[in-house]
């Protein structure tokens, strides 16, 4: 039995059966179980398009201009996949230039270059200038909000969790690890802290290691 389980963010998936996708949507954090099928699942929608590209031809293609593309499918679209980001009457641009509106896929992005007019989640990782940065708030991409430019909602990403003193108004996202009182905690909530937030009194947003 394939077991699709809950996620703390939507997950894309399709499904195969005899060599054909039969099913694609967005696991809005329900459980889904089925037999004899092929999955395909990431909560990455750029990771998610690369593993269903070779069956572009199993998708309808991209409504015509006028007319309605609804959030959260997929669709075929010059030779590759895009997934609609927001329901629409679809307008005389192309996806590729309303990021926005739709997710055009990125073949071997790896860890994609940051680009303006894009939603990210708290959590993406994007690169400017080189370094890579990880979003500490959701938010679409504008040419001035550049990750250098706007702390509160990029940090530079590393591999290694670093500890540092919890400090208030700070952006903290899953994964941080912070030392209050000489006890190290691991964020469980993305936020941002504040005085009376400190790890031992909210317990839901820290975790004691």
């Amino acid at each position: 039995m394939t077991l699709i389980q809950p996620a703390d963010k939507p997950i894309y998936f399709a499904l195969e059966y005899g060599g054909k996708i039969i099913l694609s949507q967005k696991n809005e954090l329900n459980q889904y179980t089925a037999t004899s099928l092929t999955v395909y699942q990431s909560d990455d929608e750029n990771t998610f398009l690369g593993l269903v590209a070779s069956k572009v031809t199993d998708f309808n293609p991209l409504p015509d201009v006028g007319e309605w593309c609804e959030a959260g499918q997929i669709y075929g679209y010059d030779g590759g996949l895009v997934i609609c980001r927001q329901s629409h009457y679809r307008t005389i641009y192309p996806p590729e230039e309303t990021l926005a509106l739709f997710m055009v896929y990125r073949e071997d992005a790896g860890v994609m270059e940051w680009i303006p007019s894009e939603p990210v989640s708290v959590g993406d990782l994007r690169t400017y200038d080189g370094v890579t940065y990880q979003c500490l708030q959701s938010h679409v991409t504008q040419s001035d909000w550049t990750p250098p430019a706007t702390p509160a909602l990029w940090k530079v990403y590393s591999e290694e969790p670093t500890t540092s003193e919890w400090e208030a108004w700070t952006a903290y996202i899953i994964g941080d690890i912070v030392t209050y009182l000489g006890i190290e905690y691991s964020c469980r909530q993305s936020h941002t802290s504040q005085p009376g937030w400190e790890p031992p009194n909210v317990l839901a947003l820290w975790l004691p290691l």
